[in-house]
């Protein structure tokens, strides 16, 4: 009975299940086994791939066994890759010989056991820990420092624990590829390329593009006094209006429309009409009416017009005749 996965099988569920579980780990430890995250991806994906095509021949207590054996196998993780990188957190795993960095991440990236790992390296228990402490972080007396062991154990965990999401959708696509035996695309395993930035242009370039939105503020500016004017019909001017002299224009037409007749009495009552009258308190008073209509012949009388002037008096005495007493005048004497 032949234990290799046809191609075209569909692959059981506890083998997708048990790959989803272990990606994270194994990408983490590839990454940073070579130092380079394209690399460490390409050795993951063959992992998986011939993990997958063995699986159904081996009980799954040895499954993690197996895997990380065929990991630490890949030709992509026996040296440092030549773009390898390791950020200022982890930057003591540049200093270490790639079979120590592999003691080293098989405890704090894959989380194994020290017999577990021993065992995936195919060494001893007691030669595993000698090459764990070669890669332990050591002071400047040569000392282990166990505050720098910490540092970069609590720093693989961050990285372990923060993937993005486009960094797990990658390890999905890797994942589903290396389960149905398909090759991965290449673009998929490259790391997104950075936007590139072009350099400024020179500074002689920018010129046609200032003018040309100069251009438009003026004709903007034009358009606010250009336009009011502009909706309005031209007319023609007469021929006896002088030149310079500014034509002021008609006034505009507008419509009215007549009110319907009304008569007062349709809008007052005898009442509002004697209330509202101009002269009320005189209407209302007819003594002092008949004196103000008077007011104007007592004015005169008042001012002792009626009195007549001292010669005219003279000359009204002289033509009376004087009559001497006892004698008796008739009107012909007179």
């Amino acid at each position: 009975m032949s234990s290799h996965l046809p191609q075209d099988a569909v692959p059981p569920p506890a083998l997708s299940a048990f790959l989803r579980g272990i990606e994270r780990r194994g990408a983490l430890f590839a990454e940073l086994q070579c130092g380079d995250r394209d690399a460490g991806d390409t050795a993951l994906y063959a992992a998986m791939r011939a993990f997958r095509n063995h699986a159904a021949a081996l009980p799954m207590a040895d499954w993690p066994r197996r895997f990380w054996t065929l990991l630490v196998a890949a030709p992509q993780l026996r040296t440092a890759a030549a773009t390898a990188h390791w950020s200022a957190d982890v930057r003591a795993l540049s200093l270490l010989e790639p079979t120590h960095r592999q003691a080293l991440l098989l405890r704090l990236a894959a989380s194994l056991p020290e017999d577990e790992a021993a065992a995936v390296l195919a060494l001893d228990t007691a030669t595993y820990e000698q090459a764990l402490a070669a890669a332990c972080p050591r002071d400047t007396q040569g000392q282990p420092d166990a505050v720098a062991w910490r540092a970069l154990a609590e720093a693989i965990q961050l990285r372990l624990r923060d993937l993005p999401p486009e960094r797990l959708a990658r390890l999905a696509r890797l994942r589903e590829a290396a389960l149905h035996g398909t090759p991965l695309p290449r673009p998929a395993m490259r790391a997104p390329t950075p936007a590139r930035v072009n350099p400024p242009a020179p500074a002689r370039r920018r010129w046609p593009w200032v003018l040309l939105v100069l251009a438009l503020c003026a004709g903007g500016l034009a358009a606010t006094w250009w336009w009011p004017q502009s909706w309005r019909a031209p007319q023609a001017l007469p021929e006896e209006v002088e030149t310079g002299v500014e034509l002021v224009l008609p006034d505009p037409d507008i419509d009215s429309e007549a009110l319907p007749e009304q008569a007062p009495a349709a809008r007052f009552n005898a009442v509002q009409g004697l209330l509202t009258h101009r002269d009320f308190e005189l209407v209302m008073e007819p003594e002092e009416e008949a004196i103000a209509q008077d007011a104007d012949f007592l004015a005169w009388y008042a001012s002792g017009a009626s009195e007549l002037p001292a010669s005219e008096a003279e000359g009204a005495a002289s033509e009376v005749p004087v009559v001497p007493e006892g004698k008796e005048t008739t009107d012909a004497e007179l």
